[in-house]
């Protein structure tokens, strides 16, 4: 085999390994996703009466969560969301709203602090306080909200996955020639 055949097979091997791999580990898992549906320009601040109806994905951080007589309500502080519905923290807060669960939810592992997303139709708006302030809370109904991992893949900012990083290298000299695959966790 001479040189070009081999600087050849190293690269076609590594780009072949790079491929399972990212295969393996590209994006977000389709599982783990919740495409967010309605007009994403509707926050809960800005949401009113003329909103009831309207269908939207919503999410963020939970505040509180309370066990009604026939759902349970989870007090939420909106966040902007990727693409995949997960709650952006490290943008401004949007606001607040109530995700109304029909029936009763365990709420013993639901601290306050977890990410949670929602998607439904907004049923209502209650009044309502936050400490001393009133507040008009958008209540947004949702069977089954999506209550994200405390730990998991790290996300950007953009909602990318940041790791793992996946690069490929062929290089070749006077004499030599060799090429790689790196992953980096």
């Amino acid at each position: 085999m001479n040189k070009a055949q081999t600087i050849a097979a190293i690269l076609a091997a590594a780009l072949a390994a790079a491929g399972l791999l990212a295969a393996g580990c590209a994006g977000t898992p389709a599982r783990d996703c919740r495409t967010p549906i309605g007009n994403r320009a509707v926050t809960p601040a800005a949401a009113g009466e003329d909103s009831v109806g309207s269908a939207t994905t919503w999410g963020g951080t939970l505040v509180s969560a309370r066990n009604l007589a026939d759902a349970t309500d989870l007090e939420v502080l909106a966040y902007p969301l990727d693409h995949c519905g997960r709650p952006l923290l490290d943008a401004p807060a949007q606001g607040r709203f109530i995700i109304r669960r029909p029936g009763y939810l365990e709420t013993a592992g639901l601290e306050p602090g977890r990410r949670i997303t929602a998607s439904g139709r907004i049923i209502a708006t209650l009044d309502g306080r936050i400490g001393e302030a009133e507040y008009r809370f958008p209540v947004l109904e949702d069977a089954a909200p999506t209550i994200w991992p405390e730990r998991g893949p790290v996300y950007g900012s953009d909602g990318g996955r940041v790791r793992p990083w996946i690069s490929v290298g062929v290089g070749g000299g006077r004499g030599w020639s060799g090429g790689g695959v790196g992953v980096w966790f």
